[in-house]
């Protein structure tokens, strides 16, 4: 297993990356920049010319790519050459036409799900990021399906040498089927990073709750998000 850089300096130095294999869960609150970290990642690995994936839950994909663009990063050259594989999970509307360079699918089609997953892999694909995923989606099903998904999606990362990355936003309401579908997630996890916003500083700050493999800072660490991507202070 090799660690892979993020392209945030200060936790690669902390941390010497995340390591290929594994799965990362980045959870916290709305606008505390998770997503800015999934994209900044995948980012990375594309300049040292890896294959990457990301399944966008919450936005139509052409949003996703002005996002990228935000800060200097131009995916689509990447998903025309089949360096980037683009997935859609979030729900699409007719008579709005679909994304050519896209793949669409359901999450609740764990068989389709696991096609998907082999797509990436036969592609080359060493980084994956889905997201952003909400806690009350987990939520809405059961947690007998949830487990195959999980258990397929730990293994299909470890033995396809795939970071696995999920987006996933807290939720305010703490009912018990959350919980348990959360907590499910969260326990299979190999590396939990969470973010938050510090209403004392209104400073954006992440912790490394757990990282499998590599000493680093249990302290909440400081960050901004600048033109350029995230960056700790």
């Amino acid at each position: 297993m090799v660690r892979r850089k993020t392209g945030i300096t200060k936790f690669d130095e902390y941390t010497g990356g995340i390591e290929s294999g594994s799965r990362t869960i980045l959870m916290g609150p709305l606008g505390t920049g998770k997503s800015v970290f999934a994209m900044q990642f995948l980012w990375e690995g594309l300049k040292g010319g890896e294959t990457v994936s990301y399944d966008v839950m919450d936005k139509p994909f052409p949003r996703l790519r002005q996002y990228f663009k935000s800060f200097g990063w131009d995916i689509e050259p990447y998903e025309k050459e089949g360096k980037f594989v683009s997935i859609q999970a979030f729900p699409h509307f007719d008579p709005y036409p679909k994304d050519p360079l896209v793949r669409y699918f359901s999450l609740s089609d764990f068989e389709e799900m696991k096609r998907l997953d082999k797509i990436i892999t036969d592609a080359g694909a060493t980084r994956f990021v889905a997201g952003d995923f909400h806690e009350w989606y987990f939520g809405s099903l059961s947690v007998d399906y949830m487990v195959p998904v999980e258990t397929w999606t730990v293994n299909w990362s470890h033995y396809d040498d795939i970071c696995n990355m999920d987006i996933m936003t807290t939720a305010t309401e703490r009912d018990m089927r959350i919980v348990e579908a959360t907590e499910l997630d969260l326990n299979v996890a190999h590396n939990i990073i969470e973010f938050r916003l510090n209403r004392e500083t209104w400073t954006r700050e992440l912790r490394i709750v757990k990282m499998e493999g590599t000493s680093h800072p249990l302290k909440w660490l400081p960050f901004e998000i600048t033109g350029k991507g995230l960056q700790l202070l």
